[in-house]
């Protein structure tokens, strides 16, 4: 339920307007049977190992992916908005500035949610990947009745809604993976959901129609079960994806979610490729599976191409540092908290 933050962050008390607007903030994810918590995202300009992009697989006859995505290449790197940079303008302390850079110089995904600014931060963002011969990653998450109305209530009409992918798709260019609306399958639970099955799925079939390679966000390994999972994703449509994400702004663990993955692919009866959220997923989760601002976390790897035939990469798709909401002393969901911020890269393991 509770998951995204505000369509614009605020990095610190002197980041006027025009930054705040080009940082598009990112969603949080259900822990378990607990409602999901939500942030942001748009992030800095690291470079990691990453997956090249190919053109859309085409289903088989059956409806079950063919090919799925094309092998990843590691001669390629994930592009990072040089506006991360600004989440350094927060350091008030000499050693600050140094964990911040962690945050600052790493590729974290660009959130489109419907706000004025998506069309200039989406420009911005595929015209630097192109130059610089990178993969961008956005994610979309502007689906109608958005987190049922909880922390991250938001999102666009019915009618409304398959225009906007349609203006987005316009604007992509060159390599670009799209993350397709974070808890929108996992968190129908509210609404027509028939409905919102059709949404995603022509949703999807728009933008691998364009070539883009698209991750139909399926929640987490410690939501549903893995049979819920597979029936929702046939619900939606295999032509409508290229594989799944998994951990958006949550905290458990790759292996996990890998094993996860594998779960879902043998219940869905087609092997099936998977992309994992590993901003925040450093020290694993809380013993309680806690979504909303958990002590003690740490930053997860780097992004970083695997291709091992499940896991195509490890992204950061959650801005870290954005709060999950106003638990555990935190600020309302989205905005950005420095002592968590610092927190996540202090407990850091590189």
């Amino acid at each position: 339920m509770a998951r995204y933050g505000r369509p614009m962050v605020r990095v610190t008390a002197v980041v006027v307007g025009a930054v705040a607007l080009a940082l598009v903030l990112a969603a949080c994810t259900q822990g378990g049977s607990v409602p999901a918590s939500s942030s942001s995202s748009t992030v800095p300009v690291g470079s990691a190992p990453t997956v090249s992009l190919s053109s859309a697989s085409t289903p088989a006859p059956d409806g079950s992916p063919s090919s799925g995505p094309a092998e990843a290449s590691a001669a390629t790197t994930f592009y990072a908005d040089p506006y991360q940079q600004t989440i350094l303008d927060s350091a008030s302390e000499p050693g600050d500035r140094a964990l911040l850079a962690k945050l600052a110089d790493t590729p974290t995904a660009t959130w489109l949610t419907g706000g004025e600014w998506d069309s200039v931060t989406l420009d911005r963002v595929v015209a630097g990947a192109a130059a610089a011969g990178q993969t961008a990653v956005v994610v979309l998450y502007n689906i109608p009745n958005r987190d049922c109305g909880n922390y991250s209530a938001g999102g666009t009409t019915v009618e409304e809604y398959l225009p906007w992918v349609r203006q987005i798709d316009a604007q992509l260019h060159g390599d670009v993976w799209v993350i397709l609306e974070p808890d929108a399958l996992t968190g129908a639970t509210c609404g027509d959901v028939a409905q919102r099955y059709r949404l995603l799925h022509d949703a999807g079939v728009i933008l691998r129609g364009s070539g883009h390679r698209v991750y139909l966000d399926a929640g987490h390994s410690n939501w549903l079960a893995a049979s819920d999972l597979a029936d929702r994703l046939h619900q939606v449509g295999a032509d409508a994806f290229d594989g799944i994400s998994l951990n958006v702004s949550n905290f458990e663990t790759t292996s996990d979610n890998v094993a996860y993955a594998r779960e879902v692919s043998a219940a869905f009866g087609a092997p099936l490729h998977v992309v994992v959220d590993t901003s925040r997923n450093g020290n694993g989760p809380t013993p309680d599976h806690e979504w909303c601002n958990p002590p003690g976390r740490a930053l997860g790897e780097p992004p970083r191409v695997v291709a091992d035939g499940t896991l195509d990469a490890l992204l950061w798709i959650k801005t870290p540092g954005r709060s999950d909401g106003t638990c555990e002393g935190g600020p309302t969901a989205g905005a950005f908290w420095l002592p968590y911020a610092l927190g996540l890269a202090r407990s850091a393991h590189w």
